[in-house]
């Protein structure tokens, strides 16, 4: 049983560093900050229900539950937010083109 609580403790440690990580890549992009904030709060979570909680049992099961529904949390907002920074990008490089000068060759300068 000792094995199963170390490794949901790391599991759990490893989610809030995941999230830490994804809030400091997010630079500023509202998605990926709520799945970042959502896996360092799921990760605490885990690690205080296998403290608090005194049937082992129900300690693991909880931290299983809650650390699985927090990875998949940031793996959502993390891929919402990089589809919606992919679009803006495209966005702007469109608008960077259709605001670009269109090149005349010399030939029609002159009307020949």
């Amino acid at each position: 049983m000792d094995a199963w609580i170390w490794g949901a403790v790391v599991l759990a440690i490893v989610l809030v560093i995941a999230g830490g990580i994804a809030w400091w890549l997010a630079r500023g992009c509202v998605l990926t900050i709520i799945g970042a904030t959502g896996a360092v709060l799921g990760g605490l979570v885990a690690l205080i229900s296998l403290v608090l909680l005194l049937d082992p049992d129900v300690g693991l099961r909880v931290s299983f539950i809650v650390t699985v529904v927090s990875g998949v949390w940031l793996l959502a907002w993390a891929l919402a937010g990089g589809i919606r920074g992919q679009r803006q990008l495209r966005a702007e490089e469109q608008a960077a083109r259709a605001a670009a000068p269109v090149p005349v060759s010399a030939t029609a300068a002159h009307g020949h």
